[in-house]
């Protein structure tokens, strides 16, 4: 497998195995919903773990004063698209397959959001800043944009590797970490109980929270709040990790 694959095709196999039962999802969905929005576009959908939770939770908040709830979400990877479908039997998301920087539908929406790293898919800051840019946009004018991604120490060394283990496989994950850039590549070879051995290359590009706000800021949006996790733990500057929340203010 060559370092071209994309994200999902190296992980869609076993995404939901590894990362579906997450704690963290009623504290997302949670989150997520507390401006009570109808109309919501998740960039980098993947197989709709997140989207599929929110979109039935929205549905259950729903009036008949506030109009049907309609979740959106696009990514790159059909192969991650795929799985979505097949465990979407009542279609509750409305799925597009494409670049999420550049070809996201028109929607209005009341809130676009992305977790997990998803906007460091993006292969540099100018098409972040595109993406975000065209996610404020398509808000409606008490619109939301959530963004959660991790935070790097600026003396974090530039070479990793991991260990652990995710079930019935055995995880070793290596990776660089080019500060100037941001680049972050790497390979997670798994190794299965039965013996099956897959290579899973990875690439990210990194921006700080800041660096992050000042796109948004260009774009129209406005730092809200910012938390170090999905439960609304206090930010600081020893958090790894940044859940952030911009308002429209186009």
């Amino acid at each position: 497998m060559s370092s071209s694959v994309t994200y999902g095709a190296a992980f869609a196999d076993v995404y939901d195995e590894w990362y579906g039962t997450s704690d963290d999802l009623e504290a997302i969905v949670e989150l997520l919903s507390e401006s009570h929005p109808r109309r919501v576009l998740e960039l980098g959908v993947g197989t709709g773990r997140i989207a599929l939770a929110l979109a039935r939770r929205l549905a259950a908040m729903e009036q008949p004063t506030t109009g049907a709830v309609h979740v959106a979400g696009i990514d790159e990877s059909p192969e991650m698209l795929a799985r979505l479908h097949a465990k979407d039997a009542q279609r509750r998301i409305s799925s597009h397959l494409g670049d999420m920087a550049r070809e996201q539908p028109p929607g209005p929406f009341d809130l676009v959001f992305a977790s997990y790293n998803t906007l460091f898919n993006l292969a540099s800051s100018p098409l972040q800043a595109e993406c975000l840019a065209n996610a404020a946009a398509r808000l409606t004018a008490t619109g939301r944009v959530v963004i959660d991604a991790c935070v790097i120490d600026p003396q974090a060394p530039t070479t990793g590797a991991t260990s652990e283990r995710r079930g019935p496989w055995k995880l070793q994950t290596n990776s660089t970490y080019e500060p100037a850039s941001g680049n972050i590549r790497g390979v997670t070879v798994s190794t299965h109980d039965d013996g099956r051995i897959v290579r899973r290359p990875f690439h990210i590009t990194y921006q700080s929270p800041e660096a992050i706000d000042a796109s948004c800021h260009r774009a129209g949006l406005r730092l809200v709040s910012r938390y170090s996790s999905w439960q609304k733990a206090p930010f600081d500057d020893s958090s790894s990790r940044h859940v952030s929340v911009y308002d429209n203010v186009r």
